[in-house]
């Protein structure tokens, strides 16, 4: 009861008292964090969305597949195929497989749909940060909206289109100048 009266009674203002009842003299030590944009910098890898229209990946798919391999082995990859049949999808992924044996390619269809189209957004993020290299399917005609929202979802550094078997950067994220 007695420690309770004593602390009741002191303002707020008051110099700290250390466990020993005497006054410390001198201020406390302020430590100040560095900025969000700092944190996120250090430990964020680059995210890619490379986007593949099933009609433009050239009459070779697997060379697609290697030049996505190579994009995969530096950054993080999310590819979106805008296809209607198997063959250009499943020779890209085929080859992404075979080139990346470390990594864990999972197929996934998705279709441009208000309302649902962000919970697809969050799976494909779970599968990033699991270290997955996720492959959406969607149709020809959804693959510049899906593309743009899920990469727009993702936060990505940059978005690539695949013409034949070159790949070209569409958009790119600023850097962030911490001077």
């Amino acid at each position: 009861m007695f420690w309770q009266r004593l602390t009741a009674q002191r303002a707020l203002i008051d110099v700290p008292v250390d466990g020993r009842g005497s006054r410390r003299s001198h201020t406390p030590l302020v430590i100040r964090e560095p900025e969000a944009g700092w944190w996120e910098a250090q430990t964020r890898s680059t995210v890619s969305v490379a986007a593949v229209l099933e009609s433009e990946a050239g009459r070779d798919p697997e060379q697609v597949g290697a030049r996505l391999a190579e994009v995969a082995t530096d950054d993080e990859l999310l590819v979106v195929i805008g296809a209607g049949g198997h063959t250009v999808r499943d020779a890209i992924v085929t080859e992404l497989r075979t080139l990346l044996p470390l990594h864990r390619v999972v197929t996934m269809r998705m279709r441009h749909r208000h309302g649902e189209l962000l919970r697809d957004a969050a799976t494909v993020e779970r599968l990033l940060d699991a270290g997955n290299l996720p492959v959406v399917v969607t149709p020809p005609a959804a693959l510049h909206d899906v593309t743009a929202e899920i990469a727009s979802y993702l936060r990505a550094d940059r978005v690539l289109r695949v013409l034949r078997t070159e790949l070209h950067q569409v958009w790119q994220r600023p850097s962030i100048n911490l001077n």
